[in-house]
Order: structure tokens, then sequence, then C-alpha cells
């Protein structure tokens, strides 16, 4: 599939929206565990999404369930500085380069790795830099 940054840019005018994305109260034993309370739009699924876990791992990290609206969730937590505009009915979006960037944090930043960001992207990840205003396609999963 080709990638045309400006047809890219258009859409994101007319179609994209930016997502809700969920933060985490850091665990004080600092070991890159947190805990996010579950809202009335909460689901496992999107939960995981949010703080790239699988629902296995996260079913795993919380044993006990939680499921209802106040329930307070383990989850892996880690600043997240980026995010996306998301394609609506669809996992992916689009995130406009910054400088001081680069492809390992910004694919980290969406749960991703530059391998993935590569794929997404075969004819703008052409070398190691990151270049400030392009435009690249992301997983953006969120809701």
């Amino acid at each position: 599939m080709r990638f045309n940054n400006n047809l890219l840019l258009i859409a994101s005018f007319f179609g994209a929206a930016t997502p809700f994305r969920r933060t985490c109260r850091p665990a004080t034993a600092n070991d890159g565990k947190g805990f996010y309370t579950m809202t009335d739009i909460d689901t496992w699924d999107n939960i995981a999404a949010d703080f790239c876990v699988s629902l296995v791992d996260l079913q795993k990290m919380n044993p006990d369930g939680p499921g209802n609206v106040g329930d307070i969730f383990t989850v892996p937590c880690k600043d997240r500085e980026r995010d996306c505009a998301r394609i609506p009915d669809s996992t992916y979006g689009y995130y406009t380069i910054v400088d001081g960037d680069n492809w390992a944090s910004i694919a980290s930043d969406f749960c991703a790795n530059v391998d993935d960001l590569r794929s997404l992207n075969p004819q703008t990840i052409v070398n190691e830099t990151a270049t400030a205003g392009v435009v690249v396609q992301v997983l953006c999963d969120r809701n």
C-alpha cells in the first residue's frame, strides 16, 4: 500500500479523532506497575489496549477479576508522551513527528516496535532519523 502524506493530512482534518487515553498511578515499588481505576466506559479489552498489555496478561495481573466502576486494576505503568489521531472504525491512526522524536520512542508509545512502525510506513521510514513534521501511521486501538 502506498502512503501519501498529503492525503493523510487531509484525512486527519476530516475523519480522525483524538482518542481518550487512560493514565495510571505508578506503584511506590517503582517496578513498572501502577494502578488504574475503572470507569463506566471501560472494558477489559480497551484497558489492556491502552496499557500495551494482552488481555490474558491483564487478567493474570488482576486475578480477583475487578470489573466494576471504581475497581482498581494493576497495570503496566509508563509515561506515554505521544497520542494519535485515530481513523474512525480502525485500529490505526496518525502521528506527526516532533523535534526530539526517534523511531523507538514513537513505536513504544503506540504499543509497537520499530519493525511494526516500518511495516506501516514503508515509504516514510527510509532512514534512522525521525524528521519533524512528517506524519506516520501508527497503531491506535484505544477507544
